[in-house]
This record gives structure tokens, C-alpha cells and sequence, in this order.
């Protein structure tokens, strides 16, 4: 009987180390399955990483197109491509533009390291115009697609918005004596201090003050309706440090001599009968332009500017960049058209004083007027862009030729949101990952 119990047992005991065995494939096979898994997620989420940051990297290209080259281009025209036509092929992409091959976006995408990553835009469907090839509240809709070679994909949505500039903005009080006339699509006026309205200004958008408003005139739209004034939050006037534009002058105005950038590099004594129109008043420190004898181009100078007579004409304006360390003024009757590529004409570290009669057709100035100090306008000239009062103090050195910022007479401003102030910006991002 003994016998017979071992020969049981060892049965058993057999039996135990194939279910044992068996058990151990089970739980080694499961493992392996599991860790094939792991490694295809890990491979997946690596993928889909990788084409997440190549959609990152479209809108980043995206945006230093729309901030830098195509800053001065609208929304509008983006929307319908190079060609211009709404509903072709070139519609949303950031390509043509006279943009080189090097910086665009076609529709072929851009390769970037193992993959790729391809750029659209649309207009925002709630633009008011209710037209998707016309831009009227400063939308754009993009979506970013990042593809990588082993099949990873990844899309990044945004909103593209750009601030919304008034004609004239002043980062401190805005006095409107006068009866001006301020017109286009992004008509409007704001003070981030006290608006004060003595006279009767035509305003075809809105009037607004962040600190305080004083009205003892009436403010109409270009229909004849009156226009309330309202409070609203602060406008950003940035800071331009004339001297972060240095690089970008074709000639420079120092130590009385007019230097050409070049190449060729040299440099003229302005002295005498002057060079290219301009003359140093030594005991004065301050360039002057006369308007007869005035040359085109982009001009950085390192003091005060007094331009005088009658620079330009009309169908030939004078186009001319004028970007200052200390004041300018501009006397006569000008017709002065922005030479800068992003449509700065007058930038001046301290204030800046401009005159004119509009006559003809050509405007009196084309181009962004920026005063890093106050800003101050008389007579009746036309202006096609804005004007930017940042209201710092002078600069050392620089001339006070006005104490507060103020629109006399009754000029035209005329903005049609474009120019070198625009700048695009991401206004929500949303994200997904397929592969």
C-alpha cells in the first residue's frame, strides 16, 4: 500500500508542475503582450510628440511672417492668397507675398527635421462682414499640421487677432480742439488718460478714454450721426527706441555729416549748400530738410529734425523715412510718403510737430507717425495711417515743441488698419494628436 500512494503522489506532483509551467507561459505571454503594447504606445506618443512640436513650429514661422514680411499686408488680402482672387487654389497660404522660397509656407508644407508641416488660414466665421474672403474685426483662423515620417500627425488650431489700433492713440491726455476728421476702417480715437473734445470732429468709429472724458463739443460719424464717447481699458502704445532702427537707415545724420550706409560707405560735410537737402545747424543741434532740394530714402539722425518748403508734389510725393533721436517738425505744405518697408515715416524719441494743407490728391503724409514723447497736428493736412502718442518725457537734448498731445485745425486721418504697428498675435490654441 505504500507503494501505491508514492506512485499517486508523484502523479499529482506532475500534474501541479504542468499547470505551474503552464501558468508561467500564460503570465510570460500576457507580459510580452503587454510590453509590446507599452512599446507601441511609447512609439506612438514619441510620433505623436514629434508632429505636435512641427504644428508648433508652422505657427511659429506662421507668425514671424505676419509680424515681420506680411505685417503690412491685410488680413483681407492673406485671405485670398497672392493672387488676390477669393476661391483659388492659393487661398489661406502664406506664399507669393514676394516672400523667398526659403521663408514661405506652401501648400507642400515645409520640411522640418523627420517630417513636415503645412499652414492654413481662414477668415473667423463670425467676422462681421459675414464674407469668408473679407476681413473686418482683425480674425484669423489657422490650423497647423505636423505629419512625421512614421506616420505621426498632429494639429494645432489658433486664433490670430491683431490689437485693435485706433487713427490716433495717445498713451496720455488727447486734447481735439479742432473739428478733424478721422476716417477708415479703423477709424477711432483714444487717450489712455482724459479725453477732451472742445471742437466738432467727424470720428467714424469710436471715441475713447481709459481715465476721464471732457466734452464740451460734439463728436459726429461720417454719416452725420453723433458718436457718444465712452470709457474703455488702456491701449497699448509701445515704445520705439529710435536707436533699434539705426540698422535699417540708408543714411545716417551725425556730427554734421550726412553718412551713406552704403555700400559704398562715405560721407558728405552738410555743410554750405547742404547734402541731399540736408543742413546741420550746429549751435541749434538740428538737421534741416528743405523741402526743394530734398532726397528720398530712410534717414536716421541723431538729434532734432525741422523739415521745411514744400517736399514732394502731387502724383510725386517724396518718399522719405525720417526716424530721429531727439524732436521733429514739419513745416509748409509736404506730400511725404513712407520709404521705410514697414511703413514707418516719422519715428522721433521725443515730439513730434507736423503741419500741411491738403491739396490734390496726393495725402499730405502716408506712413505711421510715432512720437516717443507728445505728438501735435495744425493746419489741414490729409494723413493715410495712424498716429501713435507714447507722452514720455523728451529725451535729454531734444527740443519740447509741444507740451501736450493735441489735434488743431481741422486735418484728415485716414486708417485702413495696415502698416508697420500691426502686430499679429495668438488670441486662443486649442491641439490634437492622431497617429
Amino acid at each position: 500500500m505504500v507503494g501505491r500512494v508514492g506512485r499517486d503522489e508523484s502523479g499529482v506532483a506532475l500534474v501541479a508542475v504542468l499547470l505551474a509551467m503552464a501558468l508561467l507561459t500564460v503570465i510570460g505571454a500576457a507580459l510580452t503582450a503587454i510590453g509590446i503594447v507599452e512599446l507601441r504606445t511609447a512609439i506612438n506618443h514619441r510620433s505623436a510628440t514629434r508632429a505636435l512640436l512641427l504644428a508648433d513650429a508652422g505657427v511659429n514661422h506662421a507668425l514671424a511672417l505676419m509680424r515681420g514680411p506680411l505685417s503690412d499686408i491685410t488680413y483681407s488680402d492673406i485671405v485670398r492668397g497672392d493672387d488676390g482672387a477669393p476661391g483659388t487654389a492659393d487661398d489661406g497660404l502664406l506664399s507669393g507675398f514676394g516672400l523667398g522660397a526659403s521663408d514661405e509656407i506652401p501648400d507642400t508644407g515645409v520640411v522640418l527635421g523627420d517630417g513636415r508641416y503645412y499652414f492654413t488660414l481662414v477668415n473667423d466665421s463670425l467676422d462681421p462682414s459675414g464674407d469668408p474672403h473679407i476681413d473686418s474685426n482683425h480674425r484669423l483662423v489657422a490650423t497647423s499640421r505636423g505629419e512625421t515620417r512614421d506616420g505621426g500627425v498632429a494639429e494645432v488650431g489658433v486664433v490670430l487677432a491683431a490689437p485693435s489700433f485706433r487713427a490716433i492713440v495717445s498713451n496720455g491726455d488727447l486734447t481735439l480742439p479742432g473739428n478733424p476728421a478721422v476716417l477708415g476702417p479703423c477709424a477711432g480715437v483714444h487717450a489712455n488718460g482724459m479725453l477732451n473734445v472742445s471742437g466738432h470732429p467727424t470720428v467714424d468709429g469710436e471715441a475713447t478714454a481709459a481715465d476721464d472724458i471732457s466734452l464740451s463739443g460734439t463728436i459726429y460719424d461720417a454719416s452725420g450721426g453723433i458718436v457718444i464717447p465712452r470709457l474703455s481699458g488702456e491701449i497699448e502704445v509701445p515704445k520705439h527706441e529710435p536707436l533699434d532702427y539705426r540698422g535699417q537707415a540708408e543714411y545716417e545724420l551725425r556730427d554734421g555729416w550726412v553718412v551713406t550706409v552704403g555700400p559704398p560707405r562715405d560721407s558728405a560735410l552738410a555743410t554750405g549748400s547742404g547734402e541731399r537737402g540736408w543742413q546741420w545747424n550746429a549751435a541749434q543741434g538740428t538737421w534741416s530738410l528743405a523741402g526743394s532740394k530734398a532726397e528720398g530714402g530712410t534717414y536716421f539722425a541723431f538729434g532734432d529734425v525741422e523739415v521745411t518748403g514744400n517736399a514732394g508734389s502731387d502724383g510725386a510725393p517724396l518718399e522719405i523715412t525720417i526716424i530721429a533721436t531727439g524732436s521733429v517738425k514739419v513745416a509748409g505744405n509736404p506730400k511725404l510718403k513712407a520709404n521705410h518697408p514697414e511703413g514707418i515715416l516719422i519715428l522721433a524719441g521725443g515730439d513730434v510737430d507736423i503741419a500741411g494743407v491738403a491739396t490734390g490728391v496726393t495725402l499730405s503724409y502716408a506712413g505711421l507717425v510715432y512720437a516717443g514723447s507728445q505728438c501735435q497736428m495744425n493746419g489741414t493736412p490729409s494723413i493715410g495711417g495712424h498716429v501713435l502718442c507714447h507722452d514720455a518725457p523728451d529725451p535729454p537734448g531734444a527740443a519740447n515743441l509741444v507740451t501736450n498731445n493735441k489735434v488743431n485745425g481741422n486735418p484728415t486721418v485716414t486708417y485702413d488698419c495696415s502698416g508697420e504697428r500691426r502686430r499679429t498675435m495668438v488670441a486662443s490654441w486649442w491641439e490634437s494628436r492622431a497617429r
